[in-house]
């Protein structure tokens, strides 16, 4: 993803083959950040972190480009080459700048190039809301507003945007294709829910503590237990998608527009991958298949579920088969009333 090579508010049309040319020019650009003092904050105060995320993109693009240039790939292809390689090396190592998905996966994304701009989209968002929450400079109530205002710039572009309405599992789990990527993957697919695990515990970590060296602690800490996650015994991977009010719920009571978004777009990743691994969807129909389901996800009125189900169908999923708790070693002192 090119996030940091292009001005504000400036649009590089792309060539998308299967769209109308009006169609292109109007939904289809690349699209920088909303200019904002707070603008690479996260980048600056948790550089190791901020690597390991774009390290990330690689894991999901090569899965779906695997899947689409080899459609019986084995087990071994995924759980074991891919994942001791992204482990052993990429993460070990991680990219200091955003990698390009197109490059990654060629194949996958000319089939869906839709696609790679809704995710590309959303995790813009994902990066504007770190730096809002990591900038020091910014009073609790500037960062409210600074969140709703990165949020309302998300949503200003409805061919992109997910819907910031909770979708029910049967969207994800209860489609003729669903549950084949898990099923065929296991252990990578535990890798890429404890990337949405990371991404979710390190904004509670954020939020934990005002204090800048208890949010270092903090992050330091959710960044060991996904250290640990990936590099032990596979079970101590998720198991369930990890849901964001069940594993960061400071965030999802202080931002939930945003954690709907976050979980819509991570249970869509999901969709997509087993929409390529499904063999039972024939070539031809993946692409059509892919849109609709993304359509879903954009869209207010499929599968929607009321944010009160949307947060106890997180918790009665379980915790612990999500990846666990975030560590949070620094947290903000709670007042005792007539202390």
């Amino acid at each position: 993803m090119r996030y940091r090579c292009v001005l504000a508010g400036a649009a590089l049309v792309v060539s998308f083959p299967p769209l109308k040319a009006a169609s292109q020019t109007i939904d289809y650009y690349e699209q920088a950040y909303l200019p904002a003092s707070h603008n690479w904050a996260f980048a600056r105060a948790y550089p190791a972190v901020d690597r390991l995320f774009n390290a990330f993109d690689y894991g999901h693009s090569i899965l779906y480009e695997t899947l689409w240039k080899k459609p019986s790939a084995s087990r071994e292809t995924l759980d074991v080459r891919e994942y001791d390689f992204i482990t052993g090396k990429l993460l070990v190592n991680p990219p200091k700048v955003p990698l390009d998905e197109s490059a990654i996966g060629p194949g996958w994304t000319r089939v869906a190039p839709e696609l790679l701009a809704m995710f590309e989209w959303a995790h813009m968002l994902h990066r504007q809301i770190y730096d809002v929450i990591a900038d020091e400079r910014l009073s609790d109530s500037k960062k409210d507003a600074m969140v709703r205002e990165v949020v309302a710039y998300y949503k200003s572009r409805p061919a992109l945007a997910l819907s910031s309405h909770p979708k029910d599992m049967a969207l994800m789990e209860g489609q003729p294709y669903s549950l084949a990527f898990r099923q065929r993957f296991p252990r990578f697919n535990g890798l890429i829910w404890s990337y949405h695990w990371l991404q979710m515990t390190v904004y509670d970590a954020l939020l934990a503590t005002d204090d800048r060296q208890g949010r270092a602690s903090n992050v330091r800490a959710v960044t060991d237990r996904f250290s640990g996650m990936i590099n032990a015994d596979p079970r101590s991977l998720p198991s369930m998608m990890p849901m964001t009010p069940a594993i960061a719920p400071l965030f999802t009571a202080r931002f939930t527009e945003a954690a709907i978004i976050f979980d819509n777009l991570h249970s869509l990743h999901d969709v997509v991958s087993d929409i390529f691994a499904n063999p039972k969807v024939a070539r031809r129909d993946k692409r059509r298949m892919l849109l609709a389901a993304a359509a879903k996800y954009r869209d207010a009125t499929s599968n929607v579920t009321s944010v009160d189900e949307w947060k106890k169908m997180s918790l009665d999923m379980g915790l612990t088969e999500m990846g666990g708790a975030p560590p949070l070693p620094a947290q903000k002192q709670k007042t005792v009333p007539g202390s």
